[in-house]
């Protein structure tokens, strides 16, 4: 699908890569509405879009809430006319023994994660079928395809969403209707500003804290030891217009990765023996001592903030 005047949607549109995606569809010709519920970020990239030249409708929504999702896309409609891009985007993160995590906290990550994207194709995907036309795009993450502790329900909501994905391309394919799932792994944006740490109750609860205060911080300087390293925002929206543009399903974001994948895939067993070592890694990193990486293509599990 060409980019050039189409109507985009894209939620956790305030930053990182939804704020860069945003951004560059703007500048492939496209009018966008954003939602988010920081509303002076979600200005300010209302403002920078419009300084290009675009239309852009700023309207807050909690994505974990049906009536916000519907509100958004009466907005669009009545805005814009039509949608023919949707990105659902917006997440949350958390880690956490998974022993000790309250039910609470599984709501909450479910809820944004994973409920928004359903409610997403529920408001969304009619119209788009009526159309004939359309191209949806779902943020998972490289843990949706490769799961690790400490952030198990992180990984099952975001395994969750590529298979969602995977059916609806299957479904709307026929349909004239394109399906991409980004499985980002560590990008520098600021999802640490909403982490929630469940203690461990091991001494390094501490530790923890401050170092998801440097992320939140933009300092990502501790990651950046791992093979595959972190990328920006912008370079993941690169990855983004390049797949609606092909129609391409699965969209990873760093070198390695999809090896990773495959390594998994062709022999459990072992892998998951891997990265059941990578436990003492992250210890390491989040005490800022020196990284011992085990002979692992594409680096440890992707088991810290990844999107949004």
């Amino acid at each position: 699908m060409e980019i050039q005047g189409k109507v985009a949607v894209i939620t956790g549109a305030a930053s990182g890569i939804g704020r860069a995606t945003a951004i560059a569809m703007a500048k492939e010709g496209a009018d966008l509405v954003l939602a988010d519920i920081n509303d002076a970020r979600l200005e300010e990239t209302r403002r920078g879009i419009a300084g290009l030249g675009r239309k852009a409708v700023a309207v807050r929504t909690d994505v974990s809430k049906l009536e916000d999702v519907q509100n958004l896309f009466n907005r669009s409609i009545s805005e814009m006319g039509q949608v023919d891009i949707l990105m659902n985007n917006a997440g949350v993160h958390m880690w956490g023994p998974v022993e000790k995590i309250p039910i609470a906290d599984w709501e909450w990550i479910i809820a944004i994660n994973l409920w928004s994207v359903i409610y997403g194709i529920k408001v969304f995907l009619p119209h788009m079928v009526e159309r004939g036309n359309g191209h949806i795009v779902n943020t998972a993450s490289m843990a949706g395809l490769v799961a690790a502790e400490p952030s198990i329900p992180y990984a099952t909501t975001k395994f969750a969403v590529v298979g969602l994905s995977q059916g609806l391309a299957v479904y709307l394919r026929p349909k004239g209707i394109g399906v991409s799932v980004l499985c980002p792994g560590f990008v520098a944006t600021n999802i640490a500003e909403n982490e929630r740490l469940i203690p461990f109750e091991d001494g390094l609860d501490g530790a923890r804290q401050d170092f998801f205060r440097t992320l939140s911080q933009g300092d990502w300087s501790r990651l950046q030891v791992l093979p595959a390293g972190v990328v920006s925002p912008e370079e993941v929206a690169e990855k983004v217009i390049r797949a609606i543009k092909e129609n391409t399903f699965l969209i990873y974001t760093h070198s390695g990765h999809k090896e990773t994948v495959m390594q998994l895939a062709a022999d459990p067993e072992v892998t998951i023996s891997q990265f059941a070592l990578f436990q003492a890694v992250w210890d390491s990193l989040i005490q800022g001592a020196p990284v011992e990486i085990p002979g692992l293509e594409g680096g440890p599990p992707p088991s810290a903030p990844a999107t949004s």
